[in-house]
């Protein structure tokens, strides 16, 4: 079954989800006894552009909105990412949360008991009644402590593969965002250099200038310096045209690689620690558990620590006299962009 980046994660044990309410409490919980910081405050960074990819959507698909072109232009290619989707943050929530349970389970205290006792029946003499009557409580004692054991291995087991499948979920959507993100530098390049979408917008500035010029004439007479300074406006118009587009590509190129080269080091950090992971939930011991704590943080990088290195552009000014005429075409060049690169990754095959 094909799927979307982020999309359904089949590999899940309905036995260990928490209630809504369970998993509310443990993210508004400190992370560390007597800190400040919470659990949620890990994803306050992603949940600012998850809010805003979604407002974005939402305009979209309405076909109006009130987020400006520098907005758009931004939101425009996060959306594409497919990085910011709820289905990524509830993922992060859940390993964080079985993270939790994992390191609570406590296998020391039966385990010391064990000992204790084990040691105390050595000590008495079998022979003897009243040293009978506690060795056989001992050993009812020891056998309830291995019975306690034997279910906190199972649940252990349980616990760890969760967290397994959850983290492998992760990387595999964060090779796809690496991939999709790589595909689309490779497009933009290939735009810029083709240039053809430039060609095309300019064309139609000139059109649109010969329209003028063709209702002026039947006005009345055009001057030769009527003539002159049209056609220096339309140079003028096509050299900020050309400027712009350089300028949208070059930014939307930056976002782009920001987010590949954080994805390719999420997934290549993930891919090693996996590996170890896949042997360890495998085991009764809990002495390596420490290893699901470093996913943990690996997978807290990937959505606290990402660069959006282009900040939100103001939209361009409107005061000269064609400056609507230029944002118009530049609203034209995003949608033609995405339309693009859309197209090519689903040409790609950019599912599961």
């Amino acid at each position: 079954m094909e799927t979307p980046i982020f999309g359904l994660r089949f590999k899940s044990n309905e036995e260990l989800q928490p209630s809504p309410a369970d998993l509310a409490a443990f993210l508004a919980s400190p992370r560390a006894s007597g800190g400040l910081r919470r659990h949620t405050d890990d994803l306050a960074s992603f949940d600012q552009y998850l809010e805003l990819v979604e407002t974005y959507e939402r305009e979209q698909k309405q076909g109006f909105g009130r987020l400006e072109y520098g907005e758009r232009r931004l939101l425009g290619v996060l959306s594409h990412i497919g990085f910011f989707k709820p289905a990524f943050r509830v993922a992060i929530e859940e390993y964080k949360y079985h993270n939790h349970q994992l390191v609570l389970l406590d296998f020391k205290k039966p385990e010391a008991f064990i000992r204790s006792a084990e040691a105390e029946i050595g000590k008495l003499n079998s022979k003897k009644r009243d040293d009978q009557q506690k060795i056989t409580r001992l050993q009812d004692l020891v056998k309830q402590r291995r019975k306690d054991l034997e279910v906190l291995a199972r649940r252990r087991r349980m616990i760890a593969g969760e967290l397994y499948h959850i983290a492998v979920h992760v990387r595999d959507n964060i090779a796809l965002v690496q991939r999709l993100c790589e595909g689309a530098i490779a497009r933009l390049a290939g735009l810029q250099v083709e240039g053809k979408k430039t060609g095309q917008m300019i064309e139609d500035i000139k059109e649109q200038f010969k329209a003028d010029v063709r209702e002026h004439r039947q006005m009345g007479s055009i001057t030769p310096e009527y003539l002159e300074s049209v056609k220096a406006e339309v140079a003028q118009l096509s050299q900020r045209l050309t400027k712009c587009v350089l300028e949208d590509i070059y930014f939307v190129t930056t976002i782009y690689e920001g987010f590949y080269e954080h994805a390719k080091n999420g997934a290549g950090r993930l891919t090693d620690l996996l590996g170890w992971a896949d042997r360890v939930r495998k085991k009764d011991g809990n002495d390596e558990d420490q290893l699901f704590t470093r996913i943990e943080q690996v997978l807290v990088t990937l959505i606290s620590e990402f660069r959006v290195d282009a900040a939100l552009a103001d939209q361009p000014g409107a005061a000269g006299r064609h400056e609507e005429l230029l944002l118009e075409k530049r609203r034209e060049l995003l949608d033609h962009i995405f339309l693009v690169l859309k197209e090519q990754h689903n040409k790609d095959g950019g599912t599961l």
